[in-house]
């Protein structure tokens, strides 16, 4: 199942997936997963029409709260994580109930991915328990996704993210977008999975 997960986020977002090398193995199908997920309802929330962005959200939210994958391997997985930690899938349902109420009432979108960049940041952080001065670690995980969210749409210019947490994953996405060139490994930096090990070993991140 982690090589599935680790899989699937090396065809979705190749640098993503290079991040997520540098923590240990036994968490690397959690994190691969989380980010699957955000990219998922990332573009669904994106969709011309708010009511398509609000039926492709609660396509996710029924699958997780009616345990109906629709043999879909991202849900499938999810479903088996759910098992043991309940309390992260009903975060993320309650996450996408509240971005579906927001999209149909004509919210703007950006209102929708706050609630949702805060809440799988939250996710990763109370995984990875890197959970020193929780709520400012968390608020900063939660710029950091919406930095690379915006980075990932061509708005270059944002303000550079911070943290002071411990985890990996979150130093290396803030090391990805300080060259948003980075972000599209292979085709734009084929060289990155060096630069990135360099950039680990020198501690430049």
């Amino acid at each position: 199942m982690a090589e599935s997960s680790v899989s699937s986020l090396r065809h979705e977002f190749p640098a993503l997936a290079l991040a997520i090398a540098f923590i240990p193995r036994h968490s690397r199908s959690v994190y691969a997963d989380m980010f699957l997920l955000w990219m998922e309802a990332r573009r669904a929330t994106y969709a011309n029409e708010a009511m398509i962005a609000a039926v492709r959200l609660a396509w996710w939210r029924d699958a997780i709260v009616n345990q109906q994958s629709q043999s879909v391997p991202l849900a499938d997985r999810l479903l088996v994580l759910g098992k043991s930690h309940p309390d992260m899938l009903a975060a993320i349902t309650d996450a996408l109930d509240q971005m579906i109420s927001l999209l149909a009432g004509g919210a703007d979108k950006s209102d929708a991915l706050a609630i949702w960049n805060k809440t799988i940041a939250k996710q990763i952080i109370i995984w990875s328990q890197d959970n020193q001065q929780l709520g400012l670690v968390h608020d900063q995980a939660s710029q950091i996704l919406h930095v690379l969210d915006q980075n990932l749409l061509g708005h270059t210019d944002q303000p550079m993210a911070v943290y002071s947490g411990k985890d990996m994953v979150f130093r290396l996405i803030i090391w990805l977008t300080q060259d948003p060139t980075r972000l599209y490994y292979p085709d734009q930096q084929p060289l990155l999975a060096l630069k990135m090990s360099m950039a680990v070993m020198l501690r430049r991140m």
